[in-house]
């Protein structure tokens, strides 16, 4: 078992989330379409390795990467947008982050080779889930999830993830069904300034 550390937040001395939740935003369109500034939330806690927040200092983070990445009537759909906007704002912190990319997952190994290597290495990975037809995934189409981690069986892995304030775990081969109907995209970072900006794997 592998598991990156997620911010932990809390509020009135509770524990109310593994990750933020775009339930916590005032603005209702931004309950409704703020994933991927949540997303960007957990990204830029990981990377500057604090670890617990206030509900409020969190949501002041949410705020200010929704201004960053403000959803139009389709949401946030755009995974090389997202990469590059949470990378400029990281470069802000003189953090040097570089994008690699799998936009199309040619099978199921292919996708969890990705983000098995992505956690070795102590990357989050950010899944953008277009749609899916697990009846577990039903709530999470047309939505980013946060994947931190990963447990190791005899015959295949649970993916762990962060989703609205939830820690969740899912079958690794539910996930990564790469069947015609499930669209899926993935970005992770990678802290090396010699690489090129782009990679795609």
């Amino acid at each position: 078992m592998k598991e990156l550390e997620m911010p932990i937040i809390y509020e009135n001395n509770q524990r109310i989330g593994y990750g933020g939740d775009q339930d916590w935003f005032d603005d209702e369109w931004a309950q409704k379409a703020g994933c991927a500034s949540v997303l960007a939330s957990n990204l830029f806690a990981y990377y500057h390795q604090q670890k617990q927040y206030p509900k409020e200092e969190f949501l002041k983070i949410m705020k200010e990467m929704f201004s960053l990445m403000t959803p139009g009537y389709m949401g946030y759909p755009f995974l090389y947008k997202f990469a590059r906007t949470f990378v400029k704002r990281m470069a802000d912190d003189g953090q040097c982050l570089h994008p690699i990319y799998q936009k199309k997952s040619k099978n199921y190994k292919h996708a969890l080779s990705f983000v098995l290597k992505s956690i070795d290495e102590g990357h989050p990975v950010g899944m953008l889930i277009l749609h899916h037809r697990a009846e577990e995934l039903e709530e999470d189409n047309w939505h980013w999830i946060c994947l931190s981690g990963y447990i190791e069986s005899e015959s295949h892995y649970r993916i762990i993830f962060s989703d609205c304030g939830k820690r969740r775990e899912i079958d690794s081969r539910i996930l990564f069904d790469t069947h015609h109907q499930n669209v899926f995209k993935m970005v992770r970072m990678k802290k090396d300034p010699t690489i090129e900006d782009l990679l795609i794997e």
